[in-house]
């Protein structure tokens, strides 16, 4: 992959953080996973208070969760509130037999201190 952007999970950051689960079809789950990343990156990005979205799907095709930070929940209440975003949960939900959003902050962290990137050619550190 020659997208290098990382999102960073820190409990000390007081963000918004929005976990939504979709439930699709297989044959649903490319076409759901392309509609988040070009809606992402052509409006959602530039949105006041937008930090990060890191999208996932799962192996059995059945699932996309879309994972997305937000520097307040005043800044996710005003970016729902738009028209254009009402259209585009509307385009997502249409490809999806279920949606289920929740709103979370991040309690903790627990990641090993010195691991090398497992994308990396890079040998583990010792």
């Amino acid at each position: 992959m020659a997208d290098t952007k990382t999102a960073s999970i820190d409990p000390r950051a007081k963000i918004l953080t929005l976990i939504n689960v979709y439930e699709v079809e297989p044959d649903n789950q490319a076409k759901l996973v392309k509609a988040l990343l070009d809606s992402t990156e052509r409006t959602i990005k530039h949105q006041p208070g937008f930090i990060s979205v890191c999208i996932h799907s799962s192996l059995d095709g059945k699932k996309v969760v879309n994972y997305a930070q937000w520097a307040s929940k005043e800044h996710f209440e005003n970016f729902m509130k738009q028209p254009d975003t009402q259209e585009q949960l509307k385009r997502f939900a249409g490809l999806a037999k279920s949606v289920a959003p929740s709103l979370y902050k991040v309690d903790a962290v627990s990641a090993e201190q010195d691991a090398s990137h497992p994308l990396t050619d890079d040998p583990p550190r010792s």
